[in-house]
């Protein structure tokens, strides 16, 4: 049995270097900094360092340590000067637990610098796993070492538990809480955007929002998911579509090439949550390898269609809103002409019945990092965590 031990002054680190990392982590920060007697931080990572600071300004927040923004390079290249940076905001800043988010680069940076200095991590989203130890490339990876590494582990669904469990992982350290994410959704649809707010989409009765990022689909995958809607569009004069288009220059060059030139196809920049949120809402389809899409989708009524080979979000398919297809221009256009003429389903409630939780994940998350702090015991934890604090 390990036990936190009482500290005066816990200093818990929340770690961001992405926009979705901010987005998930927005309720778990807000409702620490509510917390009476929590001492928590912000550190941007500097993966995406502008991204960060923006996104975090659209929820009220700020990092209380910025790094400078991490040159580009190679993978390996940047986890290690990832994971440098972070261990050294870990240290100025006192931090005596560590809290990391899904499965960036900054995420498992983020784990391997608090093993480096001997502290506590938790892992928020814990457990998502797809069939391929590898795949997708290098979420899946990412995520099964941090699992390896964390001492607490908030999973937000059912099976992600169910995969902890079977992977070794004491009950006592897990803790399902739902998705971090649908507490921001479960916000935003209180206050949809207004039409001047939103980019123009196109005037055709049905609308398909289209993301592409995943490093699964870079290079060929981009040219047949791009090359399936461009058939799909001949095909049905009465679709449209608006992308807004990942930042990475390796993705969006290739979009702007193949979809550019359309004239039923909008391009934008990349859009905020609440904006992208009310066009999801609107749209008869989205088409995505996103996986936070997976989870707003089902509680908007929004049939989804996932290209990628694979998921680590069965739960979307399980609903039945949501089709997984191989990154083939046939499937892909079949699939989506079928999703298109399909009666719209039905949005999932906030309730503690929907799979992805009722949108109070980050409350949860808080209240048991505050209590690990304050000292509570937790049966049949090992021995490294009492050893952290």
């Amino acid at each position: 049995m390990g036990v936190f031990k009482q500290i005066r002054q816990p200093r818990i680190a929340l770690v961001a270097g992405t926009r979705p990392e901010c987005l998930k982590l927005a309720s778990v920060a807000k409702a620490l900094r509510a917390h009476d007697g929590s001492a928590s931080l912000l550190i941007n990572s500097g993966q995406h360092r502008a991204m960060v600071e923006r996104t975090l300004a659209q929820h009220g927040l700020a990092a209380d340590v910025a790094a400078a923004q991490c040159e580009s390079g190679s993978l390996s290249a940047t986890l290690q000067r990832l994971r440098t940076t972070i261990r050294g905001c870990l240290r100025e800043t006192a931090a005596t637990l560590v809290v990391a988010q899904g499965d960036t680069s900054t995420a498992y940076a983020t784990a391997l610098a608090a093993r480096d200095l001997g502290l506590p991590l938790a892992h928020v989203e814990a457990g998502l796993r797809t069939s391929h130890p590898l795949r997708p490339f290098p979420e899946e990876h990412f995520r099964r070492r941090i699992a390896r590494l964390a001492d607490l582990h908030f999973a937000p669904t059912a099976s992600a538990e169910r995969n902890l469990r079977g992977e070794g992982i004491a009950p006592a350290r897990i803790f399902r809480v739902g998705q971090t994410s649908i507490d921001l959704l479960r916000e935003t649809v209180q206050w949809p955007c207004a039409e001047s707010e939103l980019p123009s989409a196109p005037a055709t009765p049905h609308l398909i929002v289209l993301t592409l990022h995943r490093r699964e689909n870079y290079g060929r995958g981009l040219d047949v998911v791009c090359a399936a809607v461009l058939d799909l569009l001949a095909a049905r004069p009465d679709v449209g579509v608006l992308c807004p288009v990942h930042p990475n220059p390796a993705v969006g060059a290739r979009i702007r090439q193949h979809l550019a030139a359309h004239p039923r196809i909008v391009l934008t920049e990349p859009l905020d949550f609440r904006p992208f949120i009310s066009l999801l809402a609107r749209a008869t389809l989205a088409i995505t390898d996103s996986g936070g899409i997976q989870e707003e989708a089902p509680y908007l009524g929004t049939p989804i269609l996932i290209a990628r080979e694979n998921t680590e979000r069965p739960e979307s398919l399980a609903l039945g809103n949501a089709s997984l297809v191989a990154v083939d221009a046939v499937s892909i256009a079949a699939a989506a002409r079928h999703l298109l003429d399909a009666p719209r389903p039905t949005a999932l409630a906030f309730d503690a019945s929907a799979p992805y939780g009722d949108g109070r994940a980050g409350m949860r998350i808080a209240e048991h990092l505050v209590a690990c702090h304050r000292g509570a015991i937790m049966d049949e934890v090992a021995a490294p965590l009492s050893l952290c604090i």
